[in-house]
């Protein structure tokens, strides 16, 4: 009987372990339960409680001298603060009980509210993207059995078993659509060296990725390299000498382009960045939403992370081809895409640094976020990641 009091909180609890990072498309179960439940809010925070369990570690990792209970704070705090949207579907269906219009009103509101600022900002795991799994049609299939299953509730019919069989039903059969092969001539180079310590680290770090670099763009077939986040630390005049091989091999080879991460220096802080080489030059792409606390901290702005929310993506091209990029946290975001959405890439890169999150279901959601967005643009995607708890300094290979 106990059990029976829980049963939405329950129910949200499954539905986002299971679904983030296994199987996105059940996530879309949040939407259609909606309809179904009473407590809402209990079933939004055991939803996103169940997904973003990988917090615990992953905070107590970054911030060893917090432990774990500053990573079960966040856990539990991000939770509560997702789920609140969900209090006013409640209100709008309390008002009005017996209509379909605020079902329609209270999930858009659930929608805008959870997608855009300041929700936006944490508002990963979002049950939309679980219907992206389905490619082009899955959300407008989403909105029409929301639809049917409204109407059918509030004719009392079928039984509740049955709408929640068909639920079920529904959420294992929206079957992920298949995504394009990646471009053969586009190579990732992933790498274990965890987290850059010393200021050495990304010198050496740099020396020996260079050395795999030039070796992959010595083959005439390779036409893109892609490496992970912030791969190289800081984007220092030190930092460009140990790469000057590589923009000069580039003047060469113009059909050749290197993408590396990179945090660029600016003002007191500094932009979490894509640096482009290409043609002999370089160019910044910078991200726009980096992460909050870790950095994103505008009350230290010593060392915080850029943060342009509204800023506009910088558009690139790379071998002849439009290109969106996601860097790390923005993969698991909904805002960042919504700036690609209209103007769709043709191929999605992803870049990434999880040294915190290995062990976590952290790393396989952005994994399974990505491509969701890749198939719903029914485009290639690309992601470059690094793991590793720590630093891995390898020898300086003799030039």
């Amino acid at each position: 009987m106990a059990l029976m009091r829980f049963r939405s909180l329950l129910a949200g609890i499954l539905i986002g372990a299971v679904a983030w990072p296994h199987a996105p498309g059940l996530a879309v179960l949040m939407i259609l339960l909606l309809p179904v439940v009473r407590r809402r809010y209990a079933l939004a925070l055991g939803y996103y409680a169940g997904a973003s369990y990988g917090l615990i570690r992953g905070t107590a990792t970054f911030f060893p001298h917090a432990g774990l209970a500053l990573g079960g704070t966040f856990w539990l705090a991000s939770a509560a603060v997702l789920a609140l949207p969900y209090l006013i579907y409640d209100a709008l269906v309390r008002r009005w009980p017996d209509k379909l219009s605020p079902h329609i009103f209270g999930l858009w509101a659930i929608t805008l509210l959870s997608v855009l600022p300041p929700l936006g900002i944490i508002g990963w795991t979002n049950p939309w993207v679980g219907s992206f799994e389905a490619g082009p049609p899955g959300p407008a299939m989403v909105i029409i059995a929301f639809t049917v299953i409204t109407e059918l509730i509030g004719a009392e019919a079928p039984t509740a078993g049955k709408t929640l069989a068909g639920l079920v039903a529904f959420g294992l059969f929206l079957p992920p659509a298949p995504l394009p092969s990646t471009p053969k001539s586009w190579t990732v180079i992933n790498t274990q060296h965890g987290l850059l310590k010393g200021p050495m680290s990304p010198i050496i770090i740099s020396f020996h990725l260079r050395a795999v670099v030039l070796k992959k763009l010595s083959d005439p077939h390779t036409h893109v390299v892609v490496l992970p986040e912030s791969i190289v630390g800081y984007w220092l005049p030190g930092t460009a000498a140990v790469w000057q091989p590589v923009i000069q091999w580039t003047a060469t080879h113009s059909r050749q382009t290197v993408l590396l991460g990179a945090l660029v220096p600016e003002g007191r802080g500094y932009v979490d960045a894509l640096v482009k080489i290409h043609a002999g030059h370089i160019r910044i792409l910078p991200d726009r939403i980096p992460v909050p606390f870790s950095m994103w901290h505008p009350w230290n702005p010593i060392e915080s992370a850029r943060m342009t929310v509204f800023g506009r993506r910088e558009a690139a091209h790379v071998d002849g081809q439009k290109v969106g990029y996601l860097i790390c946290y923005e993969q698991l975001l909904t805002l960042p895409e919504l700036s690609l959405t209209f103007s769709p890439p043709e191929v999605l890169i992803g870049a990434a640094n999880d040294w915190w999150a290995k062990g976590t279901n952290i790393p396989e959601i952005q994994r399974a976020s990505l491509r969701a967005w890749a198939r719903l643009w029914d485009v290639p995607v690309i992601d470059a990641v690094n793991y590793g708890y720590t630093t891995t300094v390898p020898a300086i290979p003799h030039q």
